[in-house]
């Protein structure tokens, strides 16, 4: 009686090896948004290259994996390349840092246009391109294989259709479970860890049935006596294989598993985190406490110990007290761990009323638990723009501070973001903006956003703090430097905040109009941020670029001891 095949040799294994590769496929296409996106941002332009680079990795693997299928069909190199595709992603986590900055460093010496798209790119490549090649093998292997001579609609769309069950799958799962409960890195490690244990299974098997003399007729790569010596040399490669694939694949279990983002510690880190929409850090530094939500610059939020001036932008925004009537209404919309709230609160004017709005519910929990939000603010979780639509409520002050380091969301940029908030301002009412990576050049984020915000409110008023900007905007007539100049005098237990701005009132200026808008059907942000990104990075490391091209690697590598 012939001896029925093992359970890992049948069909059913295959087309759950099938389903398997749709759900880790799309499962390691979110992972990999949310691993570049902390160091490049997540805009639709890296959204775009992650998506462009898996599909073109998978269409070469596609049409590799039918025309090899059609040549050489070998159920074991398959399942060997499986593994390798397997063990390369649980890798990712661990080497993705280095190959991220690496690459970074390099283009950001030679190229000073689209410098991060470039770097984005490239890395995409890298990281992803080798161990897709071989997903996209795995569809026409198995339809080949499955088949054999015969053409089966019904096969190929048993197949087609547990692809697209796993896919979906794997596009919900790290959104809305892995990457908010185990983090990416481990998302990483999960999705690839099921690749790898369902190709080193199939391998560790056949090698154990053909120990016992019993070759799956499949094997013809192994089982052959055609050319002895041939076929003898491709079983031990498969073995050495096999033996380098599960050594790996423990040892990047140990080294991946809740591996940091970064390529070095932020001294004093107390929390490392990971939500629905961002990665998150707390870290401590000269007796204060900072958010960041992006691996390579910026500050989200901070607070000092005892509650004192920041030195960041904060301290600008907290003039807001004397450009409005007492006790005013306010509104945050991008609350982070509520800095700006927590000041006004407890130490500006205690009587005033604020609605923060923050989108991340797990950076609301951050700010209870590590920046002594004042529990008198009352924090919603929403998008801003989505809060300002439904509420009826009117404000004396609204704050927008939206925008990340690296990124604005585009539907918080435009004309009819900006009607929506003077809408909701009182007669005389102030908006207030910070902006991140201000620059001088026309047509850049800061300018853009403010020419768009101006077309709204007719008059705005920036001034610097940093690599940043701060807008004021009033809802009627006032003056802002004016107003500012008329308290000068005004004693408070913070007039230091006075004194700062009116010390710098010179850099308060009347913002003048160059004409760029964004509208929610045209609002380019993301290019404009990628493109104030490569100026910031470009001027971060002038110096270093100058010395390569006047003294070469020598010079350079001298200049870093």
């Amino acid at each position: 009686m012939e001896k029925k095949p093992l359970f890992i040799h049948s069909k059913t294994y295959y087309f759950i090896t099938e389903a398997l590769v749709g759900l880790c496929l799309m499962g390691i296409e979110m992972s990999a948004s949310r691993l570049i996106s902390v160091y490049f941002s997540s805009s639709q332009v890296v959204w775009t290259l992650i998506i462009g680079v898996i599909m073109i990795a998978m269409a070469v693997g596609n049409y590799w994996g039918g025309k090899q299928a059609d040549k050489k069909p070998s159920y074991l190199r398959l399942y060997l390349e499986l593994s390798f595709a397997g063990v390369y992603i649980i890798l990712i986590p661990f080497l993705g840092k280095y190959v991220i900055v690496g690459v970074s460093v390099l283009f950001a010496l030679f190229i000073t246009h689209n410098l991060v798209i470039w770097a984005a790119l490239f890395s995409c490549i890298i990281l992803f391109v080798p161990p897709l090649l071989f997903l996209g093998k795995v569809t026409p292997s198995l339809i080949k294989y499955a088949m054999g001579e015969k053409v089966s609609g019904k096969v190929i769309g048993l197949l087609e259709a547990l692809n697209t069950v796993g896919s979906i799958l794997g596009t919900f799962l790290p959104t809305f479970l892995t990457i908010p409960f185990i983090g990416t890195s481990n998302s990483f490690v999960l999705f690839g860890g099921l690749i790898a244990l369902v190709g080193l299974l199939y391998v560790i098997t056949s090698f154990i049935e053909i120990y016992k003399n019993k070759p799956r007729k499949e094997e013809v790569e192994v089982t052959s006596t055609k050319d002895g010596k041939k076929e003898k040399r491709r079983f031990i490669r498969s073995i050495v294989l096999t033996c380098i694939y599960s050594a790996t694949f423990i040892v990047g279990m140990i080294f991946s598993i809740n591996a940091s983002f970064t390529l070095w510690e932020e001294k004093g880190t107390i929390k490392e985190t990971e939500s629905t929409y961002n990665y998150l850090k707390v870290y401590r530094q000269d007796n204060a406490t900072y958010l960041s939500t992006n691996i390579l610059f910026g500050v989200q939020s901070m607070i000092k110990d005892d509650d004192s001036l920041t030195g960041m932008y904060y301290d600008y925004l907290l003039s807001s007290k004397y450009l409005v009537k007492d006790n005013p209404e306010i509104l945050i919309l991008g609350n982070g761990t509520g800095t700006y709230a927590t000041m006004m609160k407890n130490y500006m004017n205690s009587n005033c009323h604020i609605t923060a709005i923050e989108i991340d519910q797990k950076i609301i929990d951050l700010s209870y638990e590590y920046f002594h939000m004042n529990p008198t603010v009352n924090v919603i979780c929403d998008d801003g723009r989505n809060f300002l639509a439904r509420t009826n409520d009117k404000y004396d002050i609204i704050l927008v501070d939206a925008y990340t380091s690296i990124s604005a969301p585009f539907h918080m940029t435009t004309v009819e973001f900006f009607t929506l908030v003077k809408k909701h301002l009182n007669y005389d009412g102030l908006m207030m903006m910070n902006i991140n990576m201000n620059s001088d050049t026309p047509g850049s984020m800061s300018h853009t956003l403010c020419d768009t915000a101006i077309s709204v409110f007719g008059n705005l008023y920036t001034i610097g703090k940093g690599t940043g900007v701060e807008v004021f905007a009033y809802n009627g007539v006032k003056d802002v430097k004016q107003e500012l100049e008329n308290v000068a005098s005004v004693k408070e237990d913070y007039q230091s905040v006075i004194y700062e701005m009116t010390n710098e009132i010179t850099g308060l200026k009347r913002y003048q109009d160059t004409g760029y808008r964004l509208y929610d059907d045209n609002a380019d942000i993301e290019m404009r941020s990628m493109n104030a990104l490569d100026e910031l990075i470009v001027n971060l490391l002038g110096d270093y670029i100058k010395i390569l091209k006047e003294q070469g690697i020598g010079g350079l590598i001298n200049s870093l001891k």
